[in-house]
């Protein structure tokens, strides 16, 4: 089983070095109160898609097997899956909750005025983007870690 959450974190993975090499990259080609408009567009539509199931199923999952591997001892491979575990809630789970996702609720409350969503975006951009290099590494981690866990 842990194949599928390998699958799952690499999923993760995949979708945060998209924003940060692609996404983000592309929306500050646009002139910033497009750039942000399209943010928030992107932030709600991503909310109904498969990534919020996966979100929470994977954290859950990680959860879990901190208390499967402290209850089931393994030399060897515990320690990785706890490492693994803690890599990807502290650094995509609690990064997001703590760090992107206000941020995203601060953008999104700016939208009434341009102004303030133009100003708001400037800085919303380079922060946001350092805290999702966080998550993305942290889900690189998470995976390497998985992948030794089972060699």
């Amino acid at each position: 089983m842990l194949i599928l959450l390998i699958i799952l974190t690499g999923l993760m993975a995949g979708i945060y070095l998209a924003f940060s090499a692609v996404i983000i990259k592309s929306l500050n080609e646009l002139p910033a109160l497009q750039a942000a408009q399209a943010m928030n567009k992107i932030n709600d539509v991503i909310v109904n898609t498969i990534f919020l199931p996966i979100f929470f199923g994977s954290t859950l999952w990680y959860a879990g097997l901190i208390v499967w591997s402290l209850a089931d001892w393994q030399v060897g491979k515990s320690g990785l899956i706890m490492l693994a575990a803690l890599a990807y809630i502290i650094g995509m789970f609690l990064v997001t909750a703590f760090g992107n996702v206000p941020m995203n609720n601060k953008l999104k409350a700016s939208e009434s005025n341009e102004a303030l969503l133009m100003d708001y975006w400037n800085k919303y951009q380079h922060s946001w983007t350092r805290l999702n290099h966080i998550r993305t590494l942290s889900c690189i981690a998470s995976c390497a870690l998985l992948i030794a866990s089972l060699v």
